[in-house]
Parts: C-alpha cells; sequence; structure tokens
C-alpha cells in the first residue's frame, strides 16, 4: 500500500504543471514508432510472410502502408479518444486555400529540382526507387507503389507536421515544436532508427524539418508539407530510375 502511495505521489508530482498533451503526443509517438521500426520493417515483412511471391515488391508496399494506419490511422483515433481535439487544430484542414495553392505553385519546382539533386549521390541512387520498375513495370504495380507512397506520406506529416507538433506548440512554443519534429524526423532517418537512409537524405532531414515545420505552424495545416514532401520523393524515383 505505501509503495502504491509513493508511486502515485512521485507520478502526480512529476505531472505538476505540465501539459498534459505535449506528455501524451510524445508518450504516442514513442509507441507507434518503435511499433513501426520493429513491426513496419521490410526484414519484419520479409521474415513473416515466406512464401509470398514478389516478396521484394509487397515489403515495400506493406512498410508503406504501416505507417498510413500507425501513424495516420491510430494518430486520428488518439486525437479525437484521447487528447479530445478538433482534426482542424492538428493540422487536418485547410483554413486558406489560396495560401496552399501559392505554397504549391512554389514549392513544385523546387521538389523538381531537389529532385534532380539526388542523381549526383551514389547512395541515393542505389537507394531509390525502392521498387525495381524494371521487374515490377506494370502499370497496376507501378500505381500501387505510388498510391502506397502517398498513404507513407500521409501518415508520416500526420504524426510529425500534425500531433508532435501541435501536441508541443504550447509547451515548447513555436520554434521548440517545430526543432523537437526536425530531432526526431532525422533521427528516425539513421540507422539508429532502424531504417538507415543513406547519409544526404538524413542530413537534408534537418532543413526539410525545419522548413516543413515553419509551413504546417504558418498555415496551420499539414496539406501543403505532404504535397511537398510526396512530390519530392516522386521527383526522386523518377529521376533515378529515368537518367540514372
Amino acid at each position: 500500500m505505501k509503495i502504491k502511495q509513493t508511486i502515485n505521489t512521485e507520478f502526480s508530482e512529476l505531472n505538476n504543471n505540465s501539459d498534459k498533451t505535449f506528455n501524451l503526443g510524445l508518450l504516442f509517438a514513442t509507441i507507434v514508432l518503435f511499433v513501426y521500426c520493429y513491426f513496419g520493417s521490410f526484414s519484419f515483412f520479409e521474415k513473416t510472410f515466406t512464401g509470398i511471391q514478389n516478396v521484394a515488391y509487397w515489403k515495400i508496399i506493406y512498410h508503406n502502408c504501416m505507417s498510413f494506419v500507425l501513424f495516420f490511422g491510430l494518430g486520428v483515433l488518439f486525437t479525437k479518444l484521447i487528447i479530445k481535439e478538433r482534426l482542424t487544430n492538428f493540422g487536418l484542414g485547410l483554413q486558406n486555400k489560396k495560401a496552399f495553392l501559392f505554397i504549391c505553385l512554389i514549392a513544385l519546382p523546387i521538389a523538381v529540382i531537389c529532385g534532380l539533386t539526388t542523381l549526383l549521390d551514389p547512395d541515393m541512387c542505389a537507394t531509390y526507387p525502392l521498387v525495381d520498375f524494371h521487374t515490377y513495370g506494370e502499370w497496376y504495380m507501378v500505381l500501387g507503389y505510388f498510391v502506397s507512397y502517398l498513404l507513407y506520406y500521409i501518415g508520416w506529416e500526420y504524426l510529425f507536421r500534425g500531433i508532435l507538433l501541435f501536441s508541443s506548440t504550447k509547451k515548447c512554443g513555436a520554434m521548440g515544436a517545430i526543432l523537437l519534429t526536425t530531432l526526431v524526423s532525422a533521427l528516425i532517418h539513421t540507422s539508429i532508427g532502424a531504417f538507415g537512409k543513406p547519409m544526404i537524405e538524413t542530413l537534408s532531414a534537418i532543413p526539410a524539418g525545419l522548413i516543413f515545420g515553419y509551413i504546417a505552424h504558418k498555415t496551420k495545416s499539414i496539406y501543403p508539407t505532404l504535397f511537398i514532401h510526396f512530390m519530392i520523393g516522386i521527383s526522386t524515383d523518377l529521376f533515378i530510375f529515368l537518367i540514372h
């Protein structure tokens, strides 16, 4: 009984004057990222579904879709049921359509240029596209890949530029929230987070995280960053496949 009282007392002291939304947001992100890194990985799919045909293709589709399920699907439930906030308060809204269109128009050529620059890095060319279009070049497989790619970015953006950013803004301030999301996102790109992305991609995740965080903060929406992120991903894959 004394142990239980001690634990409750210590827990209450830790939570004294703390931001519940911030704490829960960090806890949610920690849990889903853990699950994703271990159970949403390529290696997990290969070990679990040993008899499936075209495993090199389906492991990519699985990995991308797990981002949508864990980060977006569970994220929406978390937002609505646990912290009981409106989804529009966490980036799933579009308050200024003109600003959104303006950002997209400006960002589109920049995304294309970013895709082109990946041709200069051998590691990027060896990594992307994740699906070998020479082997899996049927139109429906290519379409399925890019649809799963979009689902991946929806999940990624809602976790980082939605839940993490907006749950931590009140506690950390706008700049602190942007830096926090950038830190976590950049670390996940490394081998520490089980992704093992090329070094230049991890490095670029730092300025990209700062810019994306700023855009999401100013627009109160993840849609502009979702568009930019997706277009950079598509440009990277297509340029490497067509030119390299």
